[in-house]
């Protein structure tokens, strides 16, 4: 691995970037409308985007390392021969398509910001609990339902900034586990891929990959992220789609039709963070604008009652089943001090 892939890390791999370029150049689109020639090796990529921000040496960047050799490595062969239309997708491995897909979903900035999005607004609620555990292990007794009901809002109101727990590796393992929960979805019983081709150049690649459409026909970035009716679009060259839905309504034998390739535009469009890229010899489809911002999770509406039985079983992490993977979880590990303490102004008193 080059100097270069340690600090510049590809939001979309340059081997599917390299689909929708000529002569080394796609176009790019930004939200001011401002369109750039831009080479591949410096179109959807952020700095130390992967990087390990408490290691040292190749431990750094040992995600990149083995998103770049474990994952694009292999993908990049079978999505060539798909999109080129060498291959079919009964010829090709079922498993490094889904990882491809399920990687590209996670590994970007939406997936990110979408992350960081749903912490802020649940961060509130999760420091009241640990405050009203706070308080009865201090009394020493458990809580009355009321006085659970007056410490859980008065901290609600009063929870200081999410900065106070911030991890600074925890952005990295909600890559790694959001990969198995996306993985886990894509390959669920009842879902399909489908192949769509056109003769002529018809989609665009945003720097996210692929778009997830919901049933209703909407691109938002509301959880949960990926419902069991998403379907998930991925234009793999300006001729190609790749679609992961499961319903039965795509009809391969009809090629990719200028309203398929419309919706994943529409989906390219929302999906991006910052641009989207085209092959420069294509023109912009008409009348398809980015948006001033990106995509937002509407703020829950937050209620709470007394818990009526003993709480059940905490929620469980997917079993990350590469073991190559597992060892980059365990170097990514929390480092806390202790549970954070609330302070006086958690009590809703100065």
């Amino acid at each position: 691995m080059g100097a270069n892939t340690a600090k510049e890390h590809h939001l979309v791999p340059k081997y599917w970037l390299r689909a929708f370029a000529e002569d080394g150049h796609v176009l790019e689109r930004r939200r001011t409308d401002a369109e750039h020639r831009t080479p591949v090796r410096r179109a959807a990529v952020a700095r130390h985007f992967n990087t390990d921000p408490l290691a040292e040496g190749e431990q750094r960047v040992a995600l990149e390392t083995y998103l770049d050799h474990q994952v694009d490595g292999p993908c990049a062969p079978v999505l060539r021969a798909l999109r080129e239309g060498r291959a079919t997708l009964e010829e090709v491995s079922d498993a490094v398509v889904l990882d491809a897909l399920a990687w590209q979903v996670v590994r970007t900035r939406a997936f990110r910001s979408f992350d960081e999005q749903v912490g802020r607004h649940m961060f509130p609620a999760v420091w009241a609990a640990e405050v009203v555990g706070y308080y009865e292990e201090r009394l020493g007794r458990p809580l009355s339902e009321a006085e659970r009901m007056e410490v859980f809002w008065a901290a609600v109101r009063t929870a200081p900034d999410p900065s106070v727990t911030d991890d600074p590796r925890s952005a990295l393992r909600a890559l790694i586990r959001g990969f198995e929960r996306t993985r886990n979805v894509l390959a669920a019983p009842g879902r399909r891929l489908v192949l769509l081709h056109s003769t002529e150049p018809l989609l665009m690649l945003s720097d996210s990959g692929v778009a997830l459409r919901r049933k209703d026909g909407s691109f938002t970035l509301t959880p949960p992220l990926l419902p069991e009716t998403i379907e998930v679009f991925a234009p793999l060259s300006p001729n190609c789609l790749l679609v992961s839905t499961p319903r039965a309504h795509h009809r391969p034998r009809k090629g990719l039709t200028r309203k398929i390739a419309a919706r994943a535009n529409a989906g390219a469009v929302a999906w991006c963070q910052d641009a989207v890229y085209r092959l420069p010899s294509m023109p912009w489809p008409a009348p398809l604008r980015l948006a001033e911002t990106s995509l937002e999770v509407r703020p829950p509406r937050l209620s709470a009652v007394p818990a009526q039985h003993p709480p059940g079983p905490p929620a469980a992490h997917p079993e990350i089943r590469d073991a190559d993977l597992r060892a980059i979880l365990e170097q990514l590990a929390a480092v806390r001090s202790g549970p954070p303490v609330p302070g006086a102004n958690a009590t809703g008193h100065s």
